[in-house]
């Protein structure tokens, strides 16, 4: 299941930085909502405008913890995000960029054989701590 909910996380960065809102909000559950979205087709526009407000996005993401739960249909995850508007060739790079540092924490569903996004939370951080979860050995 570790390495699926990695396969989602990647799809999600690469829907992203394709600048694709509909192949990302597939990557929602139908149930999906938030502290500012309350389903899915609000997510998803939310994101869609985000997109088109910003061409460009270049994402560096790191899956730092996956805790399954003992029926294994579901699972919390935690992200670090870096998000620069321009290409990054690796983390020393990012010294030099300006680039926004997030923590996600996200709730996941097993559906039809998937893993999707059910809810998540978020929060910005800084380079330190984003360096220091990439340093820390996955949990």
């Amino acid at each position: 299941p570790e390495d699926r909910i990695g396969l989602l996380i990647d799809s999600m960065e690469q829907a992203v930085e394709a600048g694709s809102a509909d192949e990302a909000a597939g990557l929602l559950h139908r149930q999906y909502r938030d502290a500012t979205h309350p389903d899915r087709a609000a997510a998803s526009r939310s994101l869609a405008a985000y997109l088109r407000r910003h061409r460009g996005i270049h994402l560096i993401t790191s899956l730092t913890s996956v805790d399954l739960a003992p029926e294994g249909r579901s699972a919390q995850a935690v992200v670090y995000v870096a998000m620069s508007g321009v290409m990054v060739e690796s983390v020393d790079a990012l010294a030099g960029l300006r680039a926004d540092f997030y923590r996600f924490e996200l709730d996941l569903a097993l559906h039809g054989g998937d893993w999707l996004i059910l809810h998540g939370r978020w929060r910005r951080t800084d380079v330190s701590e984003w360096r220091a979860a990439l340093a820390a050995p996955p949990q």
